[in-house]
Order: C-alpha cells, then sequence, then structure tokens
C-alpha cells in the first residue's frame, strides 16, 4: 500500500459531506462495547444429551438476554433467550436455552438454509481476526448447518458449505411437541461439544486458559407468516448483519472449575483505541460505497476530540490506502502493541518495539558542590531517564564521575563567539552595518564577541580547538552553540531589556559588513552589500551570511568526525526562525545530533508551539540526524507533561533540559517515560 499524506481532493470534498455528525455518533449502533463471557472448566462428565441438567451447567453464568440484533431502541423479543459456555481440553460446551410456546421445524436435511425454520446459532472466531470463522446453526429437530467463511460478506467474502465440523456433538431437548400448534410449549434447549481440533488446526490462537476467542449467537425466529423474521442476539451488532465479526462478544478460557472460583473479564484490547479503528473502518466502507473511493489521510476524517480524548497517551494514528485498499491502525507505545485494521475487515494486534530515545541536560559545573553531590545527581539522572550531560567547560573528575554513572559527557562550547582571540586576532571579528566591529563594540552584551566566518583562519582556528577538546579524557564527543552571527532579531521577551523594537532589520544589529565580506560578495554577484537598498531582502546577500556558518560547521564536522568523535550543536527553534534571526542554516548541515532551543516562553507561546518547531525540525532533517528538542525547564514546569508530548509526538528523538530539571521533575519525567512506553537507548 502506498502510504499517503494527503488525500485526494476528491476524498477530501467526500469527507467533508460524510462528517457533518462525528463517526461516534454517526456509527454509534456499531460502537457499543461488546460484553465479555469468563468460560470455566468443567469439573465432571457433560453428556450431550440436550437437556443440560449436569451440576456443571447449574453452576455455569447465563449470558444476558438476547436482545433485537439492531440494538438500544428496538423491540424486546417476545420469548426469553439465553447462553452458557463451558470447555474441557477437547471441547467447547454450548449450552442454550430458547423460550418458545409453539415449537416448529421442518428442515431435516443437513446444511439446509437452516434460518428458514426457527434456528439457533453459533458464530466463533477463534483468532479474533475477522477472518476464517465458522458458523454452526441448528433447529428445533437438531438438524445441522455448519459452514466457513473466508472474511464477511461486507468485505466480498465467501461460504463454504462443503466444510462440516469434524467430531461435532449436538442434541436438542424439547419441553413441549414439535409441530403441534394445539398445545402450548415452553421452550427447547441445544446444547453443543464443538471439537476444539475442528476450530483451531490452523490458528495462531489455541483453547487454553487465558486466550480470548470471539464468540456470539443468533435466534432467528419468525413469528407471523408473510412476515420477516425477527433476529435475536447475545452482542446486537447495530444492523441486520450477523457477519461483523468485531460486533461479536468475548469469550475468556479461565482455568478455574466452574463452581470453585472466579475470574473477571478484562479486555484484551485497549478498548478506546479500537473503538476508533472500527469507526474509521465504518466510514471508510461508506466513502467507498459512495464514491469508490478510500479516505487517504487520517486528517480527512475530521476526528474531533470526543474521538481522541480516551486514547492512551503517545497514541498514534496511521492511514495508508490506495482508491482499492487500506490499511489503518493505532499504536499504544505504552502497552507496546498497534491495533490494525484492513479493507477485509481483518484486524490484528501486533507487538511494537518499545520508542529508543534519549534524553539530555546542559549543564555548567559547579566544583563547589563537590563530588559527592554529582555522584549521588548523576545516579539519579540515569535511573531517571537521561542518557547525558552536555557540559559547559571541563573538569576531568566531574565527566569522570559521569561516565561512571553511565551517562554520555559532550563538551559544550561556544563556536562563532569567542573573546579569546581579541588579543590575537583583532581583525577576526564581524561588523555590523553600521561599521561597528564586534571586537571593540559588540551587541546588546558585553560577551557578544562573533567572529567573522569568512575571514582566513578562523574556520581552521575553531576546527582545531574542537579537536583538542574532543580528546580530552573522557570526552564523548563535542557540542556547538552559538554557531550564528549575532541576533538580527531578538526573541520578543527580551526587547524589554534593551529598550528596543524589533519590528524591522535595524543595522546596527545586522552582521557582516567587514573589508573580507564585503570584497568576497562583490567578487561573486557584482554587489556591494553597503550599497544595498533593502540588504534584508536581497536573497543572495542573505543566503552568503548563511553559507559563510555552513562553510564553518562543516570544516569543524569533518575534523571531529574524522578522529571518530560525535558533535552535535545547539540551534534556533526552528530553522525558518533560525535563518531569520541569526542567520544560522542548520538545515544544511551534517551533525549527527541537532539540539533547537525551544524557550517558548521567549517567544511569548505556549506549549504547542514547542510541537510545531519540532515538526518543522523533523521534516526538514528528514532522518539525517537525531533531533532533541531543547526545553528551558523554568517554563515548562506548569505544562511538564503537555510540554514533552508536543515534543515527542511530533517526531522528537528526545529531549534536553536548560536550567533543571530538579530531583522532583526527574522522577516525574521518568514516570512519563514509564507511561509513555519509551526505552531509553544505549
Amino acid at each position: 500500500m502506498r502510504k499517503q499524506l494527503i488525500g485526494s481532493l476528491f476524498a477530501f470534498a467526500m469527507a467533508g459531506q460524510l462528517w457533518g455528525q462525528g463517526l461516534y455518533e454517526k456509527y454509534e449502533r456499531m460502537l457499543t462495547l461488546p460484553e465479555g463471557y469468563v468460560c470455566y472448566r468443567v469439573d465432571g462428565k457433560i453428556k450431550v444429551d440436550g437437556k443440560l441438567n449436569e451440576a456443571d451447567w447449574q453452576k455455569a453464568q447465563s449470558t444476558s438476554s438476547f436482545v433485537d440484533i439492531s440494538g438500544e431502541g428496538f423491540a424486546k423479543p417476545c420469548y426469553d433467550t439465553s447462553a452458557k459456555m463451558l470447555w474441557d481440553d477437547n471441547y467447547l460446551y454450548v449450552g442454550a436455552v430458547l423460550q418458545e410456546d409453539d415449537i416448529k421445524a421442518k428442515l431435516s436435511q443437513r446444511d439446509t438454509i437452516i434460518y428458514y425454520d426457527n434456528d439457533f446459532e453459533v458464530f466463533l472466531d477463534p483468532d479474533g481476526d475477522g477472518q476464517n470463522y465458522f458458523e454452526i446453526e441448528t433447529n428445533a429437530k437438531g438438524v445441522i448447518f455448519d459452514l466457513m467463511l473466508d472474511k464477511p460478506y461486507r468485505s466480498g467474502g465467501n461460504f463454504m458449505i462443503q466444510w462440516d465440523c469434524p467430531g461435532l456433538q449436538l442434541a436438542i431437548h424439547r419441553e413441549g411437541t414439535l409441530n403441534k400448534s394445539k398445545d402450548k410449549d415452553k421452550q427447547w434447549s441445544v446444547e453443543m461439544a464443538i471439537p476444539h481440533k475442528a476450530l483451531t488446526v490452523n490458528f495462531s490462537n489455541p483453547a487454553q486458559a487465558g486466550n480470548c476467542w470471539r464468540i456470539n449467537f443468533s435466534r432467528v425466529q419468525w413469528l407471523k407468516p408473510g412476515q420477516r423474521e425477527e433476529n435475536w442476539v447475545w452482542m446486537p451488532t447495530g444492523r441486520i448483519d450477523m457477519h461483523m465479526p468485531d460486533r461479536w462478544g468475548f469469550l475468556y478460557l479461565s482455568d478455574k472449575v466452574v463452581g470453585k472460583g472466579t475470574d473477571s473479564f478484562k479486555y484484551p484490547y485497549n478498548m478506546a483505541a479500537y473503538k476508533l479503528l472500527w469507526a474509521m473502518f465504518y466510514a471508510q466502507l461508506d466513502n467507498y460505497a459512495k464514491e469508490k473511493n478510500y479516505i487517504r489521510s487520517k486528517e480527512n476524517f475530521f476526528l474531533t476530540e470526543a474521538e481522541l480524548k480516551d486514547l492512551p497517551a503517545g497514541a498514534e494514528i496511521l492511514v495508508e490506502a490506495t482508491q482499492r485498499t487500506f490499511c489503518m491502525s493505532v499504536s499504544v507505545p505504552e502497552e507496546k502493541v498497534r491495533y490494525v485494521v484492513d479493507h477485509n475487515g481483518r484486524f490484528t494486534r501486533e507487538a511494537i518495539t518499545p520508542r529508543q530515545v534519549k534524553n539530555w541536560v546542559w549543564m555548567r559545573i559547579n566544583k563547589e558542590k563537590g563530588d559527592a553531590y554529582y555522584k549521588k545527581y548523576f545516579a539519579l539522572m540515569k535511573e531517571c531517564g537521561i542518557s547525558g550531560v552536555m557540559f559547559e567547560g571541563y573538569d576531568e573528575a566531574t565527566y569522570r564521575i559521569c561516565k561512571e554513572a553511565g551517562l554520555e559527557a559532550h563538551y559544550w562550547k561556544w563556536t562563532m563567539n569567542r573573546r579569546e582571540v581579541r588579543e590575537t586576532h583583532s581583525d577576526w571579528f564581524a561588523v555590523n552595518r553600521k561599521g561597528e566591529s564586534c571586537y571593540d563594540k559588540p551587541a546588546y552584551v558585553d560577551y557578544y564577541r562573533f567572529l567573522c566566518p569568512n575571514h582566513e583562519g578562523v574556520a581552521e582556528y575553531l576546527a582545531a580547538d574542537y579537536l583538542k577538546e574532543a580528546n580530552l579524557l573522557y570526552v564523548d564527543g563535542v557540542h556547538l552553540d552559538y554557531v550564528r552571527f549575532p541576533d538580527v532579531v531578538l526573541p520578543v521577551s527580551l526587547w524589554k531589556n534593551y529598550g528596543i523594537e524589533q519590528t524591522s532589520e535595524l543595522p546596527e544589529y545586522d552582521y557582516c559588513y567587514c573589508e573580507v565580506c564585503r570584497k568576497m560578495f562583490r567578487e561573486q554577484t557584482g554587489k556591494d552589500p553597503l550599497e544595498l537598498k533593502y540588504p534584508m531582502e536581497d536573497q543572495s546577500w542573505i543566503n552568503f551570511r548563511l553559507d559563510a556558518i555552513t562553510r564553518v560547521v562543516n570544516k569543524i564536522t569533518q575534523t571531529i568526525k574524522a578522529d571518530g568523535k560525535r558533535i552535535s550543536a545547539a540551534v534556533f527553534p526552528g530553522p525558518s526562525m533560525a535563518r531569520k534571526m541569526v542567520r544560522q542554516d542548520w538545515g544544511q548541515w551534517s551533525l549527527d545530533a541537532y539540539f533547537p532551543m525551544i524557550y517558548n516562553g521567549f517567544y511569548y507561546e505556549g506549549p504547542e508551539w514547542i510541537g510545531r518547531s519540532v515538526k518543522e525540525s523533523v521534516q526538514t532533517i528528514n532522518g539525517r540526524a537525531k533531533i532533541y528538542a531543547g526545553l528551558m525547564f523554568p517554563d515548562i514546569k506548569k505544562t511538564f507533561e503537555q510540554a514533552l508530548d508536543e515534543a515527542f509526538n511530533n517526531g522528537a528523538s528526545g529531549v534536553s533540559f536548560f536550567d533543571g530539571p530538579d530531583e522532583e521533575y526527574l522522577h516525574k519525567f521518568k514516570a512519563y517515560l514509564d507511561k509513555r512506553g519509551f526505552e531509553v537507548a544505549k
């Protein structure tokens, strides 16, 4: 099947018509919760004579009384019907009692269409996939009609009447007279012993304790000549069609002997995911019936909050479709399972590998805290799902303790912001549009001493410096920061700190107009950037500076990777913002990992903004490297889980915390990872 991220316009228009009401409202009758029946083992021996008078049958619990097949709101059947079940190593036993004041049966030949008489029917799907299931019918004479179906009729299923249930035992007991309407009868009862071997020879869900089958019962009753039949069932399907295995009840095989202890029934599936998947299935069938096409994307189902609110945390919905086929799934990472249904109505449950994540903390080393503090803190971080630390600076003992705790240790160091070269290379510093150099007049704050990436020797100096740090003892890799020009535009929350409004690019914050860059740009384009009327709109001038930073990063990356070490970087949130705000085109780099600093509080944004930024970042990198969402801990403390959901649900391979978290929130983080079913990668 071909995965479609955007459905056809045709299917989209159809979906708009189809869902004037929500799916749960539209398909309400087909989405009621099926009941479960706990089936106990027999204690003695069952004699199949139709009487159901053994002690085991007396102890067995009856099902709820049968109802109209269409469900709630339809007339209550005028005769009561119920069933019971037991099992042993060889048979599934079914007993049913059908009240009736005029017992009739005319058909006598096996495999006649038996529901032309009043009848009792059993439907069984041992592996619960809705395919290759069995049907056994009988009338008050005990005439058998048994067949197998490869799939439901709604999906083009075929029936196989030639299948006879080998070893089936069936008997009828009547409390009344057969075919004598002048007297008044009481009831008739059915007793079956269905051999396991007849049902499970080719199935992966044998009759053993703890397994769950799907089962339903039907009673067809002709009340008056010339009128259509009544259909009374244990589990209503929502429409006059018994061949809807997803609507059947659950049969749980208990290891307890009947009358000697009880088990509580537990659904074998996450029923919120199950309900949504089947609602989408019925919507697909309706769409195809009207338009001869299937819905191609999740978005075109217009799922409502009511339909999504009960899904477990981290559930993921996937729709794959062509014009004639579809496959839909709901993954539940917390349970490590994926539920799948296709166009044939084949339902499967697949184990999924836990999602592998890695999580990080940016940290400044404080030697006053001492080795004992770090030993305890790093052990707690490891226990709570942190994978490694980005250390600003280097201390051999602290790195060693970090590594001994099982964490990675990376050297975090600024890249273009390098005040240490002021004494040796005063000409290396970036210059703004007003001609002011970061050497002696930095933007915003005194430590903003940015280098020009185009100056000869800058890239080589930085590459050699990072290589030196990468080869220090206990260092696993290097982590770049300030890999950019000074902020052309600051985050809006910082404007008040400097008494500025950056609604447009201001010349004092627009770099680099040094002589080296002006000469290079003139040689490439024939233009002097200082003579551009609107430099903020000249794409060639913008790209010139983006590419200059990228060349420096490429030089550092080649050097570090050649030495066998890993390289990552803290980058601005979302590639589009990074290009605009700091001349940083990190989507063009070739690092091992990117840490977009999605500090939503800086931008007066809620946690939803984290998700949007992660999504753009993941789409830009397109699997070439890992994206770890950088989160400012104080900004997300009040919306901790929502912020994490936004990051992980939009494709982050993990998160990295700045300015936290404390011990309380480390434990909360571990609980979150456990709830989502995530596994911390080695």
